[in-house]
């Protein structure tokens, strides 16, 4: 199996943080088609009626700066507490400005973790947990377990998916793969590149579409870093199916109260919950 560079490494610094939200400004669907922007609008009528005469507290996982948490919130009831939770900590600081909650905080976390930090786990109940933007870059299974296993009856969670339009997941991908490969993506990676230690020899890199190694029917772009013979992968973006999104909830015994699907079917959000 071919080494692969943490999804930390992308997100840790303040400069790699701005980085990241030149390509989101530039290149994310979520900025350059308003279609994308109303789905994360579309759950609220659900949970206007899920939420309104709750005390819950929102819990935003991996958010960056909580831009599409942010759009959402002007649609449902605020929330009793606001805790915005991501890898770099700058851009989580961020998001909680974005809420006009009296009580809020902001914490670095590693999702890839096998436990999540106890500051949010002390957090009361009932939680509303949005994950917007993460699965793509990290094993799905394992980090949904973990949300499930914390999870009571009456919590929710909000995930979004980036998908691969049409019938075939690796077809669909190929179709997208634009959306990855350009200057500012690349001007991000390399950067990261540069940034980890132990240093990497000096290479190029190279988008593409391959199996996920852990679902061989899941569809993954990756952007390798290449020297010589030696291949590391500095990037991936797994693109799953609609299908296979509601497999993965299924598996880790989570319910699907709704699912929506932005016209072009590249991204979806589904409402779960225990």
């Amino acid at each position: 199996m071919l080494s692969e560079l943490p999804a930390s490494a992308l997100y840790s610094s303040p400069s790699l943080g701005l980085l990241w939200q030149k390509v989101h400004l530039l290149c994310s669907p979520y900025v350059v088609r308003r279609s994308v922007q109303k789905l994360y609008e579309r759950p609220a009528p659900v949970l206007l009626r899920l939420l309104t005469g709750k005390a819950y507290h929102w819990i935003a996982l991996g958010c960056a700066d909580a831009q599409k948490e942010s759009l959402l919130s002007k649609k449902i009831p605020p929330p009793a507490s606001f805790h915005a939770a991501d890898t770099n900590l700058q851009l989580a600081r961020r998001a909680t400005e974005r809420f006009a909650t009296p009580k809020k905080s902001h914490v670095s976390i590693d999702l890839t973790s096998p436990r999540m930090p106890s500051s949010i786990l002390r957090i009361p109940k009932p939680w509303f947990i949005t994950l917007f933007g993460v699965l793509p870059n990290l094993d799905p299974l394992p980090l949904l377990r973990r949300l499930s296993r914390e999870m009571q009856p009456g919590d929710l969670l909000l995930l979004s998916a980036n998908l691969a339009p049409g019938k075939s997941g690796f077809v669909g991908a190929r179709k997208i793969l634009q959306q990855y490969d350009n200057p500012p993506t690349r001007e991000w990676l390399e950067a990261a590149v540069a940034r980890f230690r132990p240093r990497l020899p000096k290479g190029y890199l190279v988008f593409d579409v391959f199996p996920d190694p852990r679902q061989k029917s899941l569809a993954r772009i990756e952007a390798r870093w290449i020297s010589g013979r030696r291949r590391t992968i500095v990037f991936s973006s797994r693109r799953p199916t609609p299908t296979q999104v509601e497999s993965w909830v299924r598996k880790v015994r989570l319910r699907t109260l709704g699912h929506f699907l932005e016209p072009r079917r590249e991204e979806g959000i589904w409402l779960v919950t225990r």
